[in-house]
């Protein structure tokens, strides 16, 4: 057992930071921790020492942009135009910013459903939009539609969704698309779909986009980025995809707060997008991991839901005499040395949530590893 001054630990960064600098066993990181492929490290280093100084066109190579609208016509059968439809971002983060700041105006209410990533928040805020929270209902984390109707307002003009989910790892099903798509009739109200994981669902199951639904498609942004899906979390590739409507404003957005993704990293990529156009194999690996955990815990006081999709999972100890999940992350530092993450930091209020999430994108001799330090607790 370790020494550890935790006393600091009020923020998912702070978590993260502390694991990394005292060599925690580190499962609180919120990106992918498996390393990317080789031969797209080799694509990059090829286009970088040919194309380094050479300035990226203003809203992304075309050719990646084809890449993305092929993609999604492909699984989900609409395409987007590249030319007037499809954005490059430099991430989630600024695609989410850049929708929010372009559509949102000051007295507008934004639905956000919680546990949620901060970043929602910050943007709506940015804005001087309110953001009006929605509990996602435990323990599998679903959302309450009768609630949500009773939520809409005259000032509600935007609702933010996240399928495959973080930090839950819970999904939306075909029928909660239907609700939402019914709730919305009769409004102006924008849909901001973050898709980030959509090739990590499991268990067979399909992953509900927002590009399926016709009368949702022509009201929403599509976000979504390269990290997780090439495993890569610090180029920061990007994308958006919208009606050509919706598109014109966030580009307006994207010409004062971006000035174009590096284009070394755009034409690697898009060039394994020719290679490289199956990404089923994604879920199968994720969730072959997912299920080596379980397995590991399976008749233990720790108790999970088991994750429909990301590289995320929940767990709790039952019984806990510890208050709330950030108690019992901080004795996991201080008994186990394994740092985890409190769900309750998703929140906008203190919350009493007993949730850890775990992330298992680590190698299977890591995951047998932390499975062993949790049932020794």
């Amino acid at each position: 057992m370790t020494i550890h001054n935790t006393n600091n630990l009020t923020s998912p960064m702070a978590m993260v930071e502390y694991a990394r600098e005292n060599s925690l066993l580190n499962l609180a990181e919120s990106h992918s921790l498996v390393k990317c492929s080789t031969e797209l490290e080799q694509l990059l280093l090829t286009k970088i020492l040919q194309n380094a100084n050479i300035p990226s066109p203003r809203y992304g190579l075309l050719d990646l942009r084809a890449s993305i609208a092929a993609k999604t016509a492909k699984l989900y059968d609409y395409s987007y135009d590249p030319e007037t439809e499809v954005t490059i971002t430099s991430g989630v983060k600024q695609s989410i910013f850049a929708s929010v700041m372009a559509l949102l105006k000051e007295g507008d209410e934004v639905l956000v459903f919680e546990p949620a990533h901060r970043s929602y928040e910050q943007a709506i805020e940015t804005t001087g939009a309110r953001a009006i929270y929605v509990t996602l209902r435990s323990p599998d984390f679903h959302v309450e539609w009768e609630e949500v109707q009773k939520l809409i307002s005259t000032q509600t003009r935007m609702i933010i969704i996240n399928s495959p989910h973080f930090p839950t790892g819970s999904t939306m099903s075909e029928l909660d698309m239907i609700r939402l798509q019914k709730i919305l009739n009769g409004t102006n109200i924008v849909v901001l779909s973050d898709e980030s994981f959509e090739h990590m669902v499991f268990d067979g199951e399909m992953h509900q986009s927002i590009a399926l639904y016709p009368l949702l498609r022509e009201r929403s942004i599509i976000v979504s980025s390269f990290d997780e899906t090439l495993h890569i979390p610090n180029w920061h590739v990007g994308y958006c995809m919208a009606s050509a409507k919706l598109t014109k404003e966030i580009r307006k957005m994207i010409d004062i707060i971006g000035e174009g993704i590096q284009l070394p990293y755009q034409m690697a990529i898009a060039e394994w997008m020719k290679q490289q156009n199956n990404f089923s194999q994604l879920a199968i690996f994720h969730q072959r991991k997912r299920d080596l955990f379980l397995s590991c815990i399976k008749d233990s006081k720790i108790k999970a839901i088991p994750s429909k999709g990301t590289y995320f999972q929940l767990i709790s100890f039952e019984p806990s005499l510890e208050k709330n999940d950030i108690d019992i992350a901080i004795k996991l530092i201080h008994e186990q040395d394994i740092a985890t993450m409190p769900i309750s930091f998703y929140y906008h209020e203190k919350s009493k949530k007993k949730f850890l999430q775990i992330n298992l994108s680590v190698s299977d001799e890591q995951i047998l590893d932390a499975a062993a330090r949790l049932k020794s607790m």
